[in-house]
């Protein structure tokens, strides 16, 4: 229960999203950061079902797709406001703001692919649709992750 709570903390905080877009550009980008740890900790965990080092649970999986879902929601309605894309150090590329139409593009690649997660009976249903997920993922990385970060 531990991980439900944290996930619905910050899928509280997210979901704040007009009063956040007024907040200062370190916290949206810490909170963007954050969003991203738990979506990369939900998204692995159905990777290892989809592997089989998980023994797979429908009610896990579906909790989990959930996450996923309404991380992906919020990440794209707030994560990335006017202003974020300095304060801190990030690995957001400054693409995301010059190419807005091709990262909305992008994000919406991911929330179409991890809407496929609900759906998900068994573990090769999973297998498919986590790798759509992994492979919208890696898309956005390479397109709009900033790679001379360290």
């Amino acid at each position: 229960m531990k991980l439900r709570s944290l996930a619905l903390l910050a899928l509280a905080a997210l979901s704040a999203s007009s009063a956040f877009a007024q907040s200062k550009p370190e916290d949206q980008i810490r909170l963007r950061q954050g969003g991203f740890q738990l979506l990369a900790r939900n998204v692995g965990a159905l990777g290892a079902v989809a592997k089989g080092d998980v023994a797979f649970n429908k009610d896990a999986v579906q909790q989990r797709a959930e996450y996923i879902n309404a991380l992906v929601a919020d990440l794209a309605a707030a994560g990335f406001a006017p202003g974020s894309d300095k304060g801190l150090p990030t690995r957001a590329s400054a693409k995301i703001w010059s190419e807005p139409e091709a990262f909305k593009a992008a994000v919406e690649k991911l929330s179409v692919a991890s809407k496929k997660l609900n759906s998900v009976n068994d573990v090769a249903g999973l297998r498919a649709a986590i790798g759509e997920v992994q492979g919208s993922c890696k898309n956005c990385h390479d397109s709009f992750r900033d790679s001379s970060y360290h």
